[in-house]
C-alpha cells in the first residue's frame, strides 16, 4: 500500500485520498476540539456525533471517518474520506511492568525487535512504536484491546497489513510516538 499521510494545522488538506493528521496541544475538551476540526472539514456545524458500543465516535450519514488519541497534553486526530481510521499517540517513557507487557502482548518477532541486545538504547522507542501500531489497529476497527493481542503482529517497515487493517508509524518529534491505521478497502 502507498497511502499518503498529510499533517495539517489549520485548513484541511485538499487530497481526499490521503489520511489527514492533526497533532497539537489543546486546552478545550476532546469532543469540543474534534467538533471544531470536523466543522472545518464539513463546512457546517450541524453534524451529529454518535458512539459505537466500544465508545468510538463517528458521524452517521457522512463519509468522513475520524479517530482521536491523547496523551498528557497532546492530542492527535486522524481523518479519512475512504475508510475507518485509528490513531494512537503516546509519550515515550518507561513504566513498571513493561517487560511483562512485552512478553504477554507482543509476537515473538516484535519481542526480538524491541529487545535487540545490540540496540538496548532503542528498546523504549521500539516498544512504543509497536504498541502505537497495535492500538491504532484496534481503533480503526472500533475494538478495545483484545485477548489475542500478541497475534496482531505489527512489526515491519512502512505500511503493514495486520488483520484487515493497514498500519504504520508516523514521524513525531521526541518524546512523542504515534501510529495511524486504516481499514483495508475491499
Amino acid at each position: 500500500m502507498d497511502k499518503k499521510v498529510l499533517f495539517f494545522t489549520d485548513d484541511p488538506p485538499e487530497d481526499k485520498t490521503a489520511i489527514h493528521i492533526w497533532v497539537g496541544k489543546t486546552t478545550s475538551s476532546h469532543e469540543q476540539h474534534i467538533c471544531e476540526i470536523l466543522e472545518r472539514y464539513l463546512g457546517s456545524s450541524t453534524f451529529k456525533l454518535e458512539a459505537l458500543p466500544g465508545g468510538k465516535l463517528f458521524l452517521p450519514n457522512e463519509s468522513l471517518n475520524f479517530n482521536l488519541s491523547d496523551c498528557q497534553e497532546w492530542v492527535a486526530i486522524a481523518l479519512s474520506w475512504e475508510a475507518p481510521v485509528g490513531i494512537d499517540i503516546e509519550t515515550i517513557r518507561p513504566f513498571e511492568g513493561m517487560e511483562q507487557l512485552i512478553c504477554d502482548c507482543f509476537s515473538l518477532k516484535e519481542q526480538a525487535y524491541v529487545n535487540n541486545p545490540r540496540e538496548n538504547e532503542k528498546t523504549l522507542v521500539r516498544f512504543w512504536e509497536i504498541w502505537n501500531r497495535k492500538e491504532a489497529c484496534f481503533k480503526a476497527l472500533g475494538l478495545g484491546l483484545q485477548d489475542n493481542i500478541s497475534q496482531w503482529d505489527c512489526h515491519g517497515d512502512n505500511w503493514i497489513l495486520v488483520n484487515q487493517v493497514w498500519v504504520r508509524s508516523v514521524p513525531m518529534e521526541h518524546p512523542l510516538s504515534a501510529a495511524v491505521a486504516i481499514r483495508k478497502l475491499t
